[in-house]
């Protein structure tokens, strides 16, 4: 019963903030560290990811990178991916969240991947694929599309490079232009 509470408190917040996007028009102007919102979910989320038997690392990006967004959205963002990669992925495998110099940040799984033709369905409201037994209502991907596309940025999936499972990669704009930003990094590392 617990569970099942648990599980309809995740929909009816997912339905929330679907209804929020949609109402709603989101300040994106900000100036967001991305290594600190994906380490904050990340942290959020290794107590459910170890009670599932699932381990959880995260790789920042060094020096950290600043974009252009809202940082509670691209928090519910990478939470989402996270969440849904702790979800399909098998007990006793990995979830890794980076954050790379390019701006984006990407959630990879080990579980059994999502097909070329399905990937770009995977972002409509309510669908879930052939056999999803996650108890999920279809709305995670759909929020982070919704995100991205607020943040003018890109969300896309491919095959985990380490040869099974999914990879997520959200894309974001630089709060700065990437010339001065580089400029500064270099400064701050010699």
């Amino acid at each position: 019963m617990k569970s099942d509470v648990a599980r309809m408190n995740r929909i009816v917040e997912q339905l929330l903030r679907v209804a929020r996007l949609d109402a709603v028009g989101l300040d994106v102007s900000g100036k967001v560290d991305l290594n600190g919102v994906a380490e904050g979910v990340v942290a959020a989320v290794a107590p459910l990811a170890l009670a599932q038997h699932r381990a959880i690392a995260f790789l920042p990006a060094n020096p950290p990178v600043l974009v252009r967004g809202n940082a509670g959205a691209i928090e519910d963002a990478v939470r989402n991916l996270v969440e849904n990669a702790i979800a399909h992925t098998p007990r006793h495998s990995e979830v890794c969240v980076e954050v790379e110099r390019d701006g984006s940040v990407s959630v990879a799984d080990e579980g059994s991947g999502i097909a070329p033709e399905d990937r770009q369905r995977v972002f409509q409201r309510f669908w879930r694929g052939k056999g999803a037994s996650s108890g999920g209502a279809g709305l995670g991907p759909a929020i982070v599309k919704e995100i991205a596309d607020a943040h003018h940025a890109t969300v896309s999936i491919d095959d985990n490079p380490s040869g099974q499972g999914t990879l997520f990669t959200i894309r974001f704009l630089f709060a700065v232009d990437r010339p001065r930003q580089a400029a500064r990094a270099e400064a701050v590392s010699t």
